[in-house]
C-alpha cells in the first residue's frame, strides 16, 4: 500500500507544480527536491515488493511519511488559495502571517526529505539492494502454501455440474485448443474442481498418462518442466497398452541421472518427444501470469492431441493461452453450503437437528464461497454444540471469520499483493460500502477519479482509465460484475463478503479507510484519512470525538435523517481537507456559504431539497469535478457558474435557466443533466460544453431540440422529459452519433418514431411514460439495426407491431407496459413472425410469475390479457427478457 500513497503523492505534487507555480511562490524548490526524493523512494519500492514481509516496518515508515508529506502539501495549498482570495488590503494586512506559513512549510518540508533520507540508508540494513529471492521469502510461500492446502477440502462437495462441464471440454478432440482453463476468486475451490476432474474414472480412461504441477506466483521454467516430468502418471487403458511399472522406472532412472544436466530448451525437447505419440492431461494448478504459457508452450508439439488444465485468479491467464473463453467458477448453491459446513463442523457425522437452523444461516452468509464454508465449519468444529453459541456466531459471521482469519486472509492477501499500485487503492476503496450493496460502476468511477487513483493520461479520458481497472479487477476474480450496460460495459458491480472485511481490516492497518457502524464510535486518537458512516450523519457529527483535520473522504450510507445549519457549518469547519463529500440521503439545509472554504472538494454529492440555485461558494470551488444536487429544484444558475473550469459531471433536477451572458467553455464537462431546453436556444453548445457526452433535457413545447442540438456532435447519450416540438426529425448530424436516447412524456409521432428507427449508431431505447403519442407502435422492416436493449415502460397500447428485419440485432427486451391495455387488445406481429424473439419465462427477473409457455411453431400473437398473463412464442434467441 505504501507504493500506491508514494505514487499519489507524486502524481499530486506534478499537477501541483504544473498548475500552481504562482501558489508555490517561495517554496517550489523544496517541492521539487522532495518530488525527486520520493521518485528513489519509490523505485525502492518496486524493487522490494516481493519481500514485503521481511522489510514491512520499512515500507509502514515510507507510508506514514509519505501521508505526513501529504498533509503538510495539501493543508499549505488550502492556506495559500486562502490568502489568493484575499484583496490588496488584505493581503497586505495578512502579509507576515503569509510569510510565517512559507518559513512553515518549507521547514516541515526539510524536515520530511531528512526522514527519507534516514528511510533509504536504512535500506540496506534490511539486504534487499540485489532483488534476489533469499531464504526466508522461499519458506514464507511455503508457509502460505501450506496454510492453502489445509483449508482445501479433500472430500468434495458440489461441482457435480461444474465437473460434467469441464471434463466435457478435455474430451472434445474437434475444438482445436490444448488449453482448458478454470477462472475463479480466491478460496472458490478451483483447485478442488480440477481434483474432482483429474481424478475422475472419465478422464483417467481418456488419458494414457497425467501430471499435476502447482505453479503459484514465484516460478521457474525449468523447474516447472522438471515437475512435469517428476509428476507424471500412466494409467493404462484400451487405446494405448503399455507397460506402466517399466515406463515408470525409465522415467525415475531418466530423471535422476539425465535431467539436471539439461538446460531449459533442452528439457522442452525432452518433453515434447514424450508426449508428441501419447494423449496426456497436464494441470497447471495456480497460475498466476501469462509467461508461464509462454514459457512452457514450445513443449507443446502442434501434434499434441492430449490437454493442459489451467487453474488462475485471472482471465486475463486463461485468454492468453486459449482462444476458447475459461470455465468461470460459479459460488456452490445454497444446499452444496450447507452440506460442506456440516461436514467440515461435524468431522463427517450428522447435525443435530436443534442446530440445523442457525447452520444453514451461517452457511447462507458464506454466499457460497468454500474458503469461508471450510474456515467456518472448522471454527464450528472447536465450539460449543449449542444453539445459544450457533446463533451468537450466525449473527457476526464475518466478525468471526475474521478473528480466525489467518487462514482466510492470508489467502486472499495473495490477490491483493499481487496487483500493480494503481489497482491496489481502488480494490480498498470497496470496503468503503455497506454489505451486499449494489455499487454503480458510473459513480464508483467518478469516486476514483475524484480520490486521485486514476492517472491522467492526454490521450484518454480519466473515466475511460478507471474502466479499464474496474475490469481489471473483474478479471482477477476480485470483483463481481451484476448487469450489463446496452455497449457491454458493466453498470454495476459488488464485492464478496470475505474480500469486503479483508478490504475493511487491510484499509484500517494502512490507514486508508475507517468504518463508523451503528454501534460503534472511533477512538479519540484516530485520525482517519477516509471514513464511511453507516449511522445517522447528524448523530455522528454531533458525538464525533476523533480527529476530523486529515479525512479526505466523508461517505454516509445511514438512513434518511436531517442536519442543522450548526452540525453543516461545524462539519466544513472540522473537515476542511476533503476531496470527497457525499452526505447520502442526509437533507442538508440550503445555507452553503461556508463550503466555500473546501478548497480540495472534488466530489461532493448533498440532498438540499429547497435550494433554488447552485451558489456562489459552491460555484468558486476550484477542484470541483462531480457536483450531485439531484435531490434539489435547481431553476437558475448565477453568472460564476462559468467559472467551475474542472467540472466533469453536474446533475441536478428542476426547470433550469442560467446566466447565460458571459458564457464561457468548460471543456471537462462530459455529464449535464438535466437541463431547461431554453439554455439551448442561447448557447452554442458545441463551443461552450465542446467535450459533452451525456444529456438530460427537460423540453419546452416551443423548443426544437433537435433542431437545436444538429451541429453537436460529441453527445452520445440523451434523456428527454416533456412533449417535443411538432417538428420532423433529422436522422443526420446529432442524432446519428446517439447510442443511448430515453424519452419520457415526449408525445412522439409516429413519424417521429419511424425517424428514430434509422439511426445507424442506436443500441438501446427506452421508452417510458407518455413517450409516443397515440395506441399503435410500429416497428417497420430494417428499423433499428443496431438496436440491443429496447425498454418500453406505462404506454397507453392497443397494439405494437414488428415487421420482418426490424431489430436484428435486438439481444435484451424489458415490457412494462401490460398493465395499461384496459381494452384488452393485444400487440399483434405481422405473419410470419421474424427470428428475434425467444421469452425465457424460468429467468431470474421474472420468477415470481408464472407464464406458460407454447412450444414454437406457435401463432404469430403474443397475448398479455390484463388478468391472466400468457405468452405464445416462437422459440427464437433474445438473450434476455422482462414482462411485468
Amino acid at each position: 500500500m505504501a507504493d500506491s500513497v508514494v505514487s499519489f503523492l507524486l502524481e499530486n505534487l506534478s499537477q501541483l507544480l504544473k498548475n500552481e507555480a504562482k501558489l508555490l511562490y517561495g517554496v517550489g524548490d523544496q517541492i521539487r527536491s522532495l518530488q525527486l526524493q520520493l521518485t528513489t523512494i519509490n523505485q525502492f519500492l518496486n524493487n522490494s515488493k516481493d519481500k514485503r514481509e521481511k522489510v514491512g516496518d520499512l515500507v509502514n515508515q515510507i507510508r506514514d511519511v509519505a501521508h505526513e508529506a501529504a498533509d503538510i502539501i495539501d493543508i499549505f495549498v488550502v492556506k495559500m488559495a486562502k490568502h489568493k482570495r484575499r484583496g490588496t488590503v488584505d493581503k497586505f494586512l495578512h502579509g507576515l502571517q503569509h510569510t510565517l506559513t512559507l518559513r512553515s512549510v518549507a521547514t516541515d518540508i526539510e524536515r520530511i526529505k531528512i526522514q527519507i533520507a534516514t528511510i533509504y540508508e536504512n535500506k540496506e540494513f534490511y539486504g534487499i539492494q540485489d532483488g534476489k529471492e533469499t531464504a526466508d521469502d522461499s519458506v514464507r510461500r511455503s508457509r502460505l502454501q501450506s496454510r492453502r492446502n489445509r483449508v482445501e477440502e479433500k472430500e468434495v462437495v458440489g461441482f457435480i455440474k461444474d465437473a460434467n462441464i469441464v471434463i466435457k471440454r478435455l474430451t472434445d478432440w474437434d475444438s482445436g485448443s490444448t488449453v482448458v482453463s478454470i477462472v475463479g476468486m480466491g478460496g472458490l475451490g478451483k483447485t478442488t474442481l480440477a481434483k474432482k476432474v483429474y481424478n475422475a474414472s472419465t478422464v483417467e480412461k481418456q488419458f494414457n498418462c497425467r501430471a499435476w504441477v502447482t505453479v503459484s506466483q514465484e516460478f521457474n521454467i525449468r523447474d516447472l518442466l522438471m515437475n512435469i516430468f517428476k509428476n507424471m502418471t500412466t494409467v493404462p487403458n484400451d487405446m494405448d497398452k503399455m507397460d506402466e511399472d517399466k515406463l515408470k522406472e525409465e522415467l525415475r532412472k531418466f530423471i535422476e541421472n539425465e535431467m539436471d544436466k539439461m538446460d531449459e530448451d533442452k528439457l522442452k525437447e525432452e518433453l515434447r518427444k514424450f508426449i508428441e505419440a501419447k494423449r496426456c492431461l497436464i494441470v497447471l494448478d495456480d497460475v498466476w501470469s501469462t509467461e508461464v504459457w509462454d514459457g512452457i508452450k514450445d513443449a507443446f508439439p502442434n501434434t499434441y492431441n492430449g490437454k493442459v488444465l489451467i487453474t488462475s485468479r485471472k482471465k486475463e491467464v486463461a485468454l492468453h493461452a486459449s482462444r476458447i473463453p475459461p470455465y468461470l467458477m460459479p459460488h456452490l448453491n445454497e444446499e452444496d453450503s450447507w452440506e460442506l459446513l456440516a461436514r467440515k463442523a461435524f468431522c463427517g457425522e450428522g447435525c443435530p437437528k436443534e442446530l440445523e437452523k442457525d447452520g444453514r444461516r451461517i452457511a447462507r452468509k458464506c454466499k457460497g464461497l468454500p474458503l469461508s464454508l471450510v474456515v467456518a465449519g472448522a471454527l464450528l468444529a472447536k465450539r460449543e454444540k449449542s444453539t445459544r453459541v450457533w446463533s451468537k456466531i450466525a449473527e457476526n459471521v464475518n466478525w468471526y471469520l475474521n478473528e480466525d482469519g489467518e487462514k482466510c486472509f492470508d489467502i486472499l492477501a495473495l490477490s491483493y499483493e499481487e496487483l500493480p499500485p494503481k489497482l491496489k487503492s481502488c480494490f480498498l476503496y470497496f470496503g468503503v460500502f455497506p454489505e451486499d450493496f449494489h455499487i454503480p460502476v458510473r459513480q464508483l468511477i467518478r469516486l476514483w477519479v475524484a480520490e486521485g487513483f486514476i492517472k491522467e493520461d492526454r490521450a484518454r479520458k480519466a473515466e475511460d482509465i478507471a474502466e479499464d481497472y474496474l475490469e481489471d479487477l473483474v478479471d482477477r476474480s476480485l470483483i463481481i460484475a451484476q448487469d450489463e450496460r446496452s455497449d457491454g460495459g458493466i453498470k454495476s458491480c459488488c464485492i464478496h463478503d470475505v474480500l469486503r472485511e479483508f478490504c475493511i481490516e487491510k484499509g484500517l492497518q494502512e490507514n486508508f479507510l475507517v468504518h463508523s457502524g451503528t454501534s460503534t464510535s472511533l477512538d479519540t486518537t484516530t485520525k482517519p484519512r477516509r471514513l464511511s458512516i453507516y449511522r445517522k450523519t447528524s448523530e455522528h457529527i454531533s458525538s464525533k470525538t476523533y480527529d476530523s483535520s486529515l479525512v479526505r473522504s466523508l461517505l454516509c450510507f445511514g438512513h434518511k435523517d436531517e442536519i442543522n445549519s450548526k452540525n453543516l457549518h461545524s462539519l466544513v469547519k472540522d473537515f476542511k481537507l476533503l476531496r470527497v463529500l457525499d452526505l447520502g440521503v442526509t437533507s442538508v439545509p440550503r445555507d452553503l456559504s461556508s463550503f466555500g472554504k473546501l478548497i480540495l472538494l472534488r466530489y461532493m454529492k448533498l440532498n438540499v431539497p429547497d435550494l433554488r440555485e447552485i451558489p456562489p461558494p459552491i460555484s468558486c470551488l476550484p477542484n470541483l469535478q462531480t457536483l450531485d444536487l439531484s435531490k434539489s429544484k435547481i431553476e437558475f444558475f448565477q453568472r460564476n457558474f462559468w467559472d467551475m473550469q474542472q467540472l466533469r459531471h453536474l446533475f441536478i433536477s428542476g426547470t433550469l435557466s442560467c446566466y447565460v451572458t458571459g458564457a464561457k467553455p468548460m471543456p471537462n464537462l462530459q455529464t449535464f443533466s438535466t437541463v431547461s431546453s431554453r439554455i439551448l436556444s442561447h448557447v452554442d453548445v458545441s463551443e461552450v460544453f465542446p467535450n459533452l457526452t451525456n444529456l438530460g433535457v427537460i423540453c419546452c413545447s416551443d423548443i426544437d431540440v433537435f433542431g437545436e442540438l444538429q451541429d453537436v456532435t460529441s453527445i452520445k447519450i440523451i434523456k428527454i422529459i416533456g412533449e417535443l416540438a411538432a417538428q420532423p426529425i433529422k436522422g443526420d448530424g446529432f442524432l446519428s452519433n446517439l447510442t443511448k436516447i430515453t424519452l419520457a412524456e415526449t408525445k412522439l409521432e409516429q413519424s417521429q418514431f419511424a425517424k428514430l428507427g434509422e439511426l445507424p449508431n442506436l443500441e438501446a431505447l427506452k421508452l417510458l411514460d407518455g413517450s409516443i403519442d397515440g395506441w399503435h407502435l410500429e416497428c417497420k422492416e430494417g428499423c433499428f439495426p443496431r438496436l440491443q436493449v429496447f425498454h418500453v415502460q406505462g404506454l397507453n397500447l392497443a397494439k405494437w407491431t414488428i415487421e420482418s428485419g426490424a431489430m436484428k440485432n435486438l439481444s435484451h427486451l424489458k415490457a412494462d407496459c401490460l398493465n395499461l391495455l384496459y381494452d384488452k387488445q393485444y400487440p399483434v406481429y405481422s405473419s410470419p413472425f421474424p427470428p428475434l424473439f425467444s421469452f425465457p419465462f424460468s429467468s431470474p427477473q421474472v420468477r415470481d410469475k408464472q407464464y406458460p409457455v407454447y412450444s414454437s411453431p406457435s401463432p404469430p400473437l403474443f397475448s398479455f390479457p390484463f388478468s391472466s398473463p400468457q405468452v405464445r412464442v416462437t422459440d427464437l434467441g433474445l438473450s434476455s427478457c422482462v414482462i411485468m
